[in-house]
């Protein structure tokens, strides 16, 4: 399962991981803003939630909003104006989330808050943890499926999380040993009943922004954790519960941005923006799980869409160096009466129509459409399969064809630059075996010399010009 890694572009995991801070910002709002009524759960929660807060919005509580407005304030002003400013000079980071849930617990406590203004608390946490027992192992075959689908979707998830942090901080990511860790958090939470765990987004970008870099950030985390639920769980209980929200939305703050790498993928992939978009709104409009899916599934079914619309570059003699793309060098020149072609991409089913196509197109044979005249006839095409990383036998057929319909018209044909996993495929499908055997050449370079060598006749004069 750590090959799922492999099918996460990081257009994949920018669309999730944005529609998800989004996720968090909706069930969020009815704490900042003091309404009450049911949050919805599942498919469209998105929509749905939005839909009930415009709804009761006119029942939002004066007290709550001032405080989510005096938390978010407050904390954002540490952050941005303190921590990050004078991140050099500061031996650790301020720790204003902390010192804010410990300051309005005391002013909660104090102005009875709950019972004068009806802001909402954190209220009774429940203590201790369920004694261990084995998992019922007879009720396996009932929640099989399930528990497969909720470790790849988890799985996943986690992974996208994990990424994201690992591009902002600069370390590597191990699928297969973050695969194995959750797996054995997993096995050992069955025998106290726990949830399956999995990242939360919320809670590790406010740990990140806390100041939180290695495992033993986290260590803490789970002591102080077992520390509350064990013996000061009733500390927390006059909590408003808008002073978590508020934590949690200004610690996403770097999420919510990501929306502005669209500007950026517009400019360098418009493709790759559409992953983008279409992973995001998924997340959205349906559910993060279903979203990431739909990420995952159209992402491979545009690397379809690319196959089909691989390009040919024609290359050209350079000064410098051997041979350049005519398009990118401007000191590169076409080779009178000679074609040199380079397809893009790997050659197989998807896009050996289009292979036949562009040569077809980019070296008219003698007497078509595309050809006018004499002085532009073609005498010889050099099919460059440098990138050509793989080729099936629809791809392989297709290059024979090419070849034996330029020969037919007298038109001397070289392939170079051949990978092993395309000469294997010609040559156990025996595709150019009627053919001239001076076809598959070494390079572009040994193919000229062929031809310049005399093997053409007439042709030493075209080659020199």
């Amino acid at each position: 399962m750590g090959m799922v890694n492999t099918y996460l572009s990081d257009a994949v995991v920018g669309g999730v991981t944005t529609g998800a801070a989004f996720h968090i910002l909706t069930s969020q709002v009815k704490d900042i803003l003091g309404i009450r009524f049911k949050l919805a759960r599942g498919a469209h929660f998105f929509p749905r939630t939005w839909i009930e807060i415009f709804r009761h919005i006119g029942e939002s509580n004066p007290a709550t909003v001032i405080i989510s407005a005096v938390s978010m304030t407050i904390v954002s002003v540490v952050k941005t104006h303190v921590n990050e400013r004078f991140a050099k000079r500061l031996p650790f980071p301020v720790p204003v989330e902390m010192g804010m849930v410990v300051v309005a617990t005391l002013v909660s406590s104090l102005a009875n808050l709950e019972q004068r203004f009806s802001v909402r608390l954190v209220g009774p946490v429940p203590r201790g943890f369920h004694q261990p027992r084995l998992p019922v192992f007879s009720a396996m075959h009932l929640v099989l499926q399930d528990a497969i689908i909720m470790a790849v979707v988890s799985f996943a998830l986690n992974i996208a999380v994990a990424r994201l942090f690992a591009k902002k901080h600069g370390y590597r990511v191990d699928p297969t040993q973050e695969l194995l860790a959750y797996g054995a958090s997993n096995v050992f939470g069955s025998f106290f009943e726990s949830y399956v765990q999995s990242a939360a987004l919320s809670r590790s970008v406010v740990q990140e922004a806390s100041g939180g870099r290695t495992q033993l950030a986290g260590l803490v985390s789970c002591a102080v954790l077992a520390i509350f639920l064990g013996f000061l769980g009733p500390l927390l209980e006059p909590l408003p519960q808008a002073v978590l929200a508020s934590i949690v939305l200004v610690a996403l703050k770097r999420m919510y941005l990501q929306v502005f790498d669209l500007r950026t993928l517009w400019h360098v992939d418009k493709l790759e923006m559409l992953v983008w978009l279409v992973t995001c709104l998924s997340v959205l409009i349906i559910d993060v799980a279903p979203g990431l899916l739909v990420g995952v599934v159209f992402n491979l079914f545009l690397l379809i869409v690319r196959a089909q619309l691989a390009g040919m570059a024609l290359l050209g003699k350079k000064e410098v160096a051997p041979f350049g793309h005519g398009d990118v060098f401007d000191m590169s020149r076409e080779l009178p009466s000679t074609k040199i072609l380079r397809f893009e991409h790997s050659l197989f089913y998807a896009n050996a129509w289009r292979f036949k196509k562009l040569v077809r197109e980019m070296a008219p044979l003698p007497g078509s459409k595309g050809c006018s005249g004499d002085s532009s006839r073609l005498h010889h095409l050099i099919l460059d399969c440098s990138c050509i990383s793989y080729a099936d036998t629809a791809g392989a057929k297709a290059i024979a064809k090419i070849v034996k319909e330029y020969q037919a018209a007298q038109v001397s044909v070289h392939v170079c630059h051949c990978r092993e996993s395309l000469l294997g495929v010609l040559q156990r499908g025996q595709f150019l075996q009627d053919v001239d055997k001076r076809v598959l050449q070494a390079s572009i370079e040994t193919a000229l010399e062929d031809v310049s060598c005399g093997n053409y006749a007439g042709e030493q004069e075209v080659i020199k010009c």
